[in-house]
């Protein structure tokens, strides 16, 4: 990436973290219906489309199938099936009837996907870049950077639900390192989409089998708060999957390092 001001950069994620914050406020819980969905596409787009104008960063598709099968893009569907492993609840529809609104959920899934990855890879984390350099360090470095404010932001879902505190926290914690994988499977493999389909996939199986439930109260949302122990026993896989993700980034960049010097 040729370095240029990251003013611009840092300026955009913040004019994009605000809006989606000033808009989860305007919209309250309906941020996830219609409305909040087509909003997230159009603004993710508008970060994508500017970081390509103004930092040159190629948001190809061309080779997403080699990343997504690579080590670290396995690294990123075990997460996804643990997801939807782990979030299995009793469900009393069937496939005909779930159907419509898991095909929904899927397409508000992937919006989320697009508006976050936009902030915190697409932008968030190209500006860290430009802004820092491509060493070893200054690219670790990065990638932490742009995941705490992604993991701090799941903080505003006390908005609507002041109750679940533990529940928040804990969900901070692992979307924190969430933000950590996606990073490292997004410098690996130099593939914004990708990482925008894994992230969507994440929530997607987090959240579809609220869609074959006839009295769902909510998309993941629990009736309570969680216990301290549930907490860290929820945090416990996608943190270590956050570990995992970063010793690969490490070994990924001390592979390059040792080719750039030959």
């Amino acid at each position: 990436m040729e370095k240029r001001s990251s003013t611009p950069g840092f300026i955009l994620a913040v004019i994009m973290f605000l809006i989606s914050s000033v808009g989860l406020l305007f919209l309250g819980e309906g941020n996830f219906g219609l409305p909040g969905m087509i909003a997230r596409y159009v603004i993710g787009i508008v970060g994508v489309v500017f970081m390509a104008k103004v930092y040159g960063v190629n948001f190809k598709i061309k080779g997403f199938f080699k990343g997504l099968f690579s080590v670290i893009g396995l690294v990123g569907v075990v997460c996804c099936i643990h997801n939807l492993i782990a979030m299995r609840i009793p469900t009393d529809l069937g496939l005909k009837e779930g159907l419509p609104s898991a095909i929904l959920m899927f397409l508000l899934m992937m919006s989320v996907g697009v508006f976050e990855e936009a902030i915190y890879r697409g932008v968030l984390f190209n500006t860290l870049r430009n802004c820092f350099g491509e060493s070893k360090g200054r690219i670790m470095l990065a990638v932490i950077l742009s995941a705490i404010p992604f993991g701090i932001t799941h903080f505003l879902n006390l908005i609507f639900y002041p109750n679940l505190v533990v529940w928040t926290t804990s969900q901070v914690v692992y979307a924190t390192a969430g933000g950590i994988l996606f990073a490292c499977v997004y410098y690996i493999t130099d593939n914004f989409w990708l990482v925008v389909f894994l992230h969507g996939l994440y929530d997607f199986f987090a959240s579809i089998w609220s869609c074959f439930v006839s009295q769902a109260e909510g998309i993941g949302i629990p009736a309570v708060d969680s216990t301290i122990m549930q907490g860290i026993k929820d945090a416990f896989f996608d943190c270590t999957i956050g570990v995992i993700a970063f010793i690969v980034l490490l070994v990924v960049l001390n592979k390059r390092e040792k080719e750039s010097e030959v």
